[in-house]
């Protein structure tokens, strides 16, 4: 079953009260509607119906509250109803699983920490004189954050300090 919207198809309405005509566009194709057979047209589809408007080429032009659509494989009304409606099911399931996405991807941005930056990295080895505040080793040093980035630490100098990997892992998680 193939259903093809009619890109760049629209409704024009041209008079006023009851002289009010519509006339839908599509492509080369012009349909004229006159004020009764607009309204009819309009209760059906805000029902959630299709109606078919005109035929041309073997394809026939339906009207839906999402829009015109070309149909070649000759449907009937409730048929087109039910694509219509399960293309826009399927369109919403997308964009919610889309926007659940990027809430994940944004909360995982949100929680990366913000890299120490070069200036305080050579305060604090300066300040440290390139050893383990802790047991004063000069191997495998780490920068450490003395009050925990999870615990509400920053990455200003007072909060940084230099571990050796023995002494930052004794530490874990805890302040000071």
């Amino acid at each position: 079953m193939s259903l093809k919207r009619a890109v760049g198809a629209e409704v024009v309405r041209t008079g006023f009260g009851i002289f009010a005509r519509h006339e839908v566009h599509a492509g080369r194709l012009t349909v004229r509607l006159d004020r009764r057979a607009h309204e009819r047209h309009l209760a059906t589809i805000t029902g959630g119906g299709a109606v078919p408007l005109a035929t041309e080429a073997g394809r026939t032009l339906w009207w839906t509250a999402d829009g015109c659509y070309w149909d070649d494989d000759g449907l009937d009304a409730d048929a087109v109803a039910l694509l219509v409606w399960d293309r826009q099911r399927r369109q919403d399931a997308r964009l919610d699983r889309l926007r659940k996405i990027r809430a994940a991807e944004e909360a995982v941005e949100g929680s990366r920490r913000a890299r120490i930056p070069d200036e305080v990295r050579a305060f604090v080895w300066h300040r440290d004189e390139g050893r383990c505040v802790r047991c004063g080793a000069e191997e495998s040093l780490q920068f450490d954050h003395v009050i925990p980035v999870a615990k509400g630490g920053g990455v200003a100098a007072e909060n940084i300090q230099v571990l050796c990997a023995d002494c930052n892992r004794l530490k874990s998680d805890s302040i000071a």
